[in-house]
């Protein structure tokens, strides 16, 4: 990888995400005192961010550039900003 290349990527912070994502329990029937046992699921993912707006993170995971040196982005998940608990640079 070139110095060019190399920094055309290092424009993007390389996170860490911390967030909450809904969770469907696997019963098919639950009694009422244990519904509440049930809970939503804390996730995590690394990436680049590619941008952030008022409302979204777009995050992408992977890349690669082509002979011309246009970098191509894979693993692209678009966050809506209410369910990040936390984003964590990484060096």
């Amino acid at each position: 990888m070139t110095s060019t290349k190399k920094s055309g990527v290092n424009k993007f912070p390389h996170v860490k995400l911390i967030w909450e994502d809904i969770q469907q329990s696997n019963e098919a029937w639950i009694d009422e005192e244990n519904i509440l046992e049930n809970d939503i699921a804390i996730c995590e993912d690394t990436g680049y961010i590619f941008k952030k707006s008022k409302t979204k993170l777009w995050l992408f995971t992977s890349y690669s550039y082509d002979d011309d040196g246009k970098l191509s982005v894979g693993g692209l998940t678009v966050f809506p900003l209410g369910v990040i608990k936390k984003i964590e640079r990484i060096k």
